[in-house]
């Protein structure tokens, strides 16, 4: 046997270098432990805004060819007058010249079902009018002239686009392959589109040069692909990080002419809220009391802790305390203050009463205490964890839990655990399924491309985070409310066509698993266990719900429709959502039934049918109410109303917590929080002290900008931590 023995000499010195012993692999392990989950973290991130941006830039195509008819009015050479004006075109856009043909009648029973159409020419805007507009001939059919009376129109028909590789060589962490398949997604969805995407072009292109995204633009490239695909746009897509954000660009081509028709361009942002500057202090709330003075409450009407966490800042550059190591949460912010003469004498600033709320002269409030958070949590719930009869909070962000504790009026993180890498968290619940003196979290997760369901349940046991079961096929969700004396695990399996379509049924332990039983007896209405919320239920009987529909809060019982309706609009929430891809059994199924096409014209392909799933926001049903003497009390948020085309935001209604309380058999909107700072997310409620105070937990988050910051999540969380006495 023959045994080499190596020395690494320094050739500068001559001196022999020491051995790399243990500090290699422990480096390595490092780098490993460290780096892999935050470039994972950010992979994740990265495609829940690019499916976003996605249908935002389809949006913004569509709306670029609307489809519009007009005539010629008239001739001169290559110049054609039409009586379309700037209400209608737009310079650079193409219209089809046609002309009526004969009529097609039904050979049985003579009916007309319409003309063929005789295509005599192609135009290309050059000039627009109040009025009219003026277009140059691009083409014109062979044998045909294109004369006065001679329609014109963007055809209402799917429009051909070639799609080749979004250009993502600026960004690293992006997928060319994941975000144009999301383009095209988003795309054949509008109902305007066929899509071809870079594997079919370039088949039609083989013996072509087409090596580069770049090339398809080629005037003989684009020329070939008009006529061995008959595809009448291509659109070229690049992602471009800058100072301001990273944005997705589109630039649509005319596959006849290589003309730039127009373009998109769509900031990459993460699924969910924008920011929302802060109201001023005159801002007027939902009361009938009139506008108030601005003015912040007097020390005195402040609690003891709120003054003792304010008076440790010493200058404004302290404004926010430094970060506790252990909790991982920054320390509290001034919470917005109320206008005083909106509130009713003894009530606390972050109340403001509606127009029907009745306060009982007993009772009195205190204001908030605001919580900024290192980690961009998606939702919260509270349960008492550990079986101390005190709750403990609990947040996801889209890869871990997070257990925070109460403690000298902070909240501390105690307890957190990952998920596996691809594994999302899309909802959370908390409650004591199991009948052993502490509460269980429930977290549904998704994993994978098609995202298939992995959920999983958590008990905290000595101070960490430990899975009894996992990769559970639902939908999960804690059920509690009026008449139900221990929380429901309910579970509903993934859809073949639609996400929420199959029975919900209780998930019962067993001593070692959860096993499926018998389904849940709930209104007629209910079709997604997320949607509803119980308010009257006796034993396994749900007989009375509360369900948010169209963003407006109703209510059912017995009958098919609602014994309540809420009028006003709650805004919106979609920061947590999913693709649901239907199977291809299905679709095939619906092939045969109802003639399902694929719009491409191609075999039928499952992501061209993917529907963007948007959880409702959370409802809670209070028997006890929080403040007031209703007999019922409903909570829930609002959020600013996102409208138009590209989904700008406005300012209405404002981001806060609302009250709808029952008098009499029926709601009415009673009391309702100050507007707060970001949007709102989720709400909890939980008597955190143990001492008969009930707080209303809030978690909203704000949006932030830049580049960096969107890679690491976007987003800032708050919890705002609202008190009552009784």
């Amino acid at each position: 046997m023959k045994v080499s023995i190596y020395r690494v000499t320094n050739t500068r010195t001559g001196k022999v270098a020491p051995p790399c012993g243990w500090y290699g692999p422990v480096f390595l392990s490092l780098a490993v432990t460290f780096c892999i989950p935050l470039i994972a973290s950010q992979a994740r991130a990265l495609e829940l805004a690019f499916g976003q941006a996605a249908e935002e830039a389809a949006a913004k195509l569509d709306n670029a060819f609307p489809a519009v008819q007009g005539s010629v009015t008239g001739v001169e050479k290559d110049r054609v007058l039409i009586d379309l004006g700037a209400k209608q075109v737009y310079q650079g856009m193409e219209l089809q010249v046609y002309r009526e043909g004969d009529e097609v009648k039904h050979p049985v029973t003579g009916e007309v079902l319409g003309r063929r159409d005789k295509r005599t020419g192609l135009l290309r805007v050059v000039e627009v009018k109040e009025r009219f507009s003026e277009a140059a001939v691009v083409s014109r059919e062979e044998g045909v002239a294109i004369r006065v009376k001679d329609l014109v129109r963007v055809s209402s028909d799917r429009l051909l686009v070639a799609l080749p590789l979004i250009d993502v060589s600026g960004v690293k962490e992006a997928n060319a392959h994941s975000i144009t398949k999301d383009l095209a997604i988003a795309l054949a969805k509008t109902g305007h589109f066929m899509v071809i995407e870079e594997p079919l072009l370039r088949a039609a292109l083989a013996g072509e040069r087409a090596s580069r995204t770049e090339s398809f633009g080629d005037p003989g490239t684009l020329k070939q692909l008009a006529e061995k695909t008959h595809v009448q746009l291509l659109v070229l897509g690049k992602l471009s990080p800058s100072p301001q954000g990273l944005f997705l660009n589109l630039q649509v081509l005319s596959a006849f002419t290589g003309a730039p028709l127009t373009v998109a361009s769509v900031e990459v942002t993460e699924r969910g809220p924008i920011v929302v500057a802060a109201p001023p202090p005159s801002r007027s709330l939902r009361s009938t009391a009139g506008s108030g003075s601005g003015q912040a409450p007097s020390a005195a009407s402040r609690p003891s802790f709120i003054q003792a966490e304010r008076q440790t800042v010493e200058s404004p550059g302290t404004a926010e305390q430094s970060k506790d190591p252990r909790s991982g949460i920054v320390s509290s912010r001034k919470a917005p203050v109320a206008d005083g003469a909106l509130r009713e004498p003894g009530t606390s600033s972050f109340l403001s009463t509606g127009e029907n709320a009745t306060v009982p002269s007993g009772e009195k409030m205190q204001e908030s205490v605001a919580f900024e958070l290192s980690d961009p949590l998606l939702a919260l719930a509270a349960g008492d964890l550990d079986g101390d009869q005190r709750p403990e909070i609990v947040g996801i962000t889209s890869s871990e839990v997070i257990v925070y504790r109460w403690q000298n009026q902070r909240l501390v993180s105690i307890a957190r655990i990952s998920s596996p890498r691809l594994v999302r968290h899309l909802h959370l619940d908390v409650g004591d399924m199991n009948s052993r003196g502490q509460a269980q979290v429930v977290v549904t997760a998704l994993s994978g491309g098609r995202n298939d369901l992995q959920s999983f349940v958590l008990e905290l046991q000595g101070g960490r985070l430990v899975r009894i079961a996992e990769k559970l096929g639902y939908f999960l969700r804690v059920v509690t409310g009026p008449g139900i004396e221990t929380p429901i695990l309910v579970g509903q399996r993934m859809g073949e066509l639609t996400a929420f379509e199959g029975p919900i049924v209780r998930l019962a332990w067993n001593g070692q698993r959860y096993v499926e039983g018998q389904s849940l007896t709930l209104p007629a209405q209910v079709k997604n266990l997320y949607e509803f919320a119980p308010i009257k239920a006796v034993g396994d009987q749900i007989s009375e719900v509360v369900i948010i529909n169209e963003q407006r809060v109703k209510t059912y019982g017995s009958e098919a429709k609602p014994s309540w309706e809420g009028k006003d609009d709650l805004g919106d929430v979609d920061h947590l959502a999913f693709l649901h891809v239907p199977t291809m059994r299905a679709l095939q199924a619906l092939q045969i039934t109802d003639g399902l096409k694929s719009g491409s014209g191609l075999q039928i392909t499952p992501e061209e049918h993917a529907v963007r799933e948007i959880l409702p926001r959370r409802v809670l049903v209070e028997a006890s109410p929080l403040w007031g003497n209703a007999k019922t009390e409903l909570l829930t948020f609002t959020n600013p109303k996102k409208i138009g085309v590209f989904r700008t935001e406005s300012s209405f209604p404002p981001s806060q917590v609302v009250a709808f309380d029952r008098q009499n058999g029926s709601f009415a909107r009673g009391w309702e929080t100050i507007p707060l700072e970001g949007q709102v997310r989720d709400v909890a409620v939980a008597d955190l002290t143990g001492a008969g105070r009930k707080n209303l937990i809030v978690l909203s988050a704000i949006k932030e900008k830049g580049l960096v910051a969107y890679l690491q999540d976007g987003s800032r969380g708050i919890i705002n931590v609202f008190s009552f006495i009784r």
